[in-house]
């Protein structure tokens, strides 16, 4: 539990972070304007793209309750964070960890989508049994449908409205 609940709070100081280390990174091994120009449109992505997908995680009722994330998300960040890291270094292998981050990245997205789809449908079907509960023992439904009026003066469906409360008595 220690684990997910880390995790759960780096992810947040991850999204400034990570795309910083690309600029450090630059900065202590890069030094060609290429490499530059290349970070510079790669930081603000990484950026939005770590943000997108932990806003999507954090949509999750359970990971809030719990304030830790599912094994699932902590592997997968874990080798996503890891591959922005590896990419930072830029070393001979820069272009083998470009190619994980994305990979890493676009994983990490449709997983945190579908654990939120599945939590969302979870929740549903509760509420929905609950509901149907609370309607009617056994499941019998307490509503009837309604029945064809009659245009007959004192029909059995007519309403009549009341109104209790204070009165004007000055006509």
């Amino acid at each position: 539990m220690f684990l997910r609940r880390a995790v759960y709070y780096w992810q947040l100081a991850a999204v400034l972070l990570l795309p910083l280390w690309l600029f450090v990174g630059w900065g202590i091994w890069g030094g060609s304007a290429w490499t530059f120009f290349g970070v510079v449109v790669a930081a603000p992505i990484l950026f939005v793209s770590l943000l997108i997908v932990t806003l999507v995680i954090y949509g999750r009722a359970e990971v809030r309750e719990h304030n830790a994330l599912s094994w699932i998300d902590v592997g997968i960040l874990a080798a996503w964070h890891a591959s922005i890291i590896g990419f930072g270094c830029f070393g001979s292998t820069a272009s083998l960890f470009a190619v994980l981050t994305a990979v890493f990245g676009l994983t990490a997205f449709w997983v945190a989508l579908w654990e939120l789809v599945r939590s969302v449908t979870r929740k549903a079907r509760a509420t929905l049994r609950e509901f149907e509960s609370m309607a009617g023992a056994g499941g019998h439904s307490t509503v009837t449908p309604p029945r064809a009026r009659d245009d007959s003066p004192k029909s059995a469906d007519d309403v009549f409205v009341i109104y209790e409360g204070p009165q004007d008595k000055s006509a």
